[in-house]
């Protein structure tokens, strides 16, 4: 190994290792912060500075997660709210990346759906919970249909920048070497689109989750959000925060898988302050 290598080598593994205690220094901030927060949440719960018939304490919360982890119908709940989430979810990803690759692609084909596509975007699909339920009853699909719609818009909208951001220098260069449309799409637009694709998906996970609990409020027999309902109902507000703790670690494990999957396929892009 020559001196060049070994000094590369060297400022290489200084690097990572700068990186890596900057990496730790944040985990050790924002664990802190949450912890801090806690703490100040049970002593203004302890010492009623908030009304605790309303607002819960991390202690309460964590004995009621105790007791319900034990019950058949918490677990019924959350089955019934991860199908929901689950076939609206694969539903929008199977739907919406060739619809917003082709529409960012094809002009013509952007030009029949966008209106359709911008049209329901800016509606509220929370207006549309009434028809939905209405067409589609109380039970599970109408919460997968309003899960599909609350997640497919990131997911379809990401695609069409994905295509609209490529780089027209790789795409003159490939016509150079006579590539035809289906050759270029295959082995430049598409892999293009992975980091932009992973990012909508990473989106409408919260907007899925989302849609979940807001369809179980407003008419469901069971899940996350009926449940949510009929702690409220009865003013159990440590039950009540224990189903928000599962939506929120269920996003937060989702969000870093996906993070985990970006980061691979992102590997090109340059370090920020690096």
């Amino acid at each position: 190994m020559t001196q060049g290598n070994i000094q590369f080598a060297q400022s290489e593994s200084k690097i990572k290792k700068k990186k890596l205690k900057k990496q730790n220094k944040s985990l050790v901030i924002s664990f802190v912060s949450v912890l801090m927060f806690l703490l100040l949440w049970e002593i203004a719960s302890q010492n009623e500075w908030v009304n605790p018939l309303f607002v819960s304490s991390p202690i309460k919360i964590a004995q009621a997660a105790v007791v319900m982890i034990q019950e058949v119908s918490f677990w019924e709940n959350m089955k019934v709210s991860g199908y929901e989430f689950v076939v609206g979810f694969a539903l929008a990803i199977v739907i919406g990346i060739p619809i917003g690759v082709f529409s960012g692609w094809n002009t013509n084909f952007n030009a029949v759906v966008n209106p359709f596509i911008s049209g329901l975007y800016v509606t509220p699909k929370v207006a549309l919970l009434p028809v939905i339920v209405i067409v589609f009853g109380i039970g599970p699909v109408s919460k997968i249909v309003i899960v599909f719609l609350m997640a497919f818009f990131p997911i379809v909208m990401s695609a069409q920048k994905a295509m609209l951001t490529l780089d027209q220098n790789l795409i003159k260069a490939a016509r150079t070497f006579n590539a035809n449309e289906y050759q270029i799409f295959k082995t430049i637009a598409l892999p293009s689109t992975v980091p932009f694709l992973l990012n909508g998906i990473r989106l409408g996970i919260g907007q899925g989750l989302i849609a979940v609990v807001v369809g179980e409020l407003f008419a469901s027999t069971a899940g996350i959000g009926y449940q949510l309902t009929s702690n409220g109902q009865n003013l159990q507000t440590d039950r009540m925060f224990v189903g928000i703790l599962v939506i929120t670690i269920t996003g937060l494990i989702l969000t870093l898988l996906l993070g985990v999957i970006e980061k691979r396929f992102s590997s090109w892009k340059p370090d920020i302050g690096s």
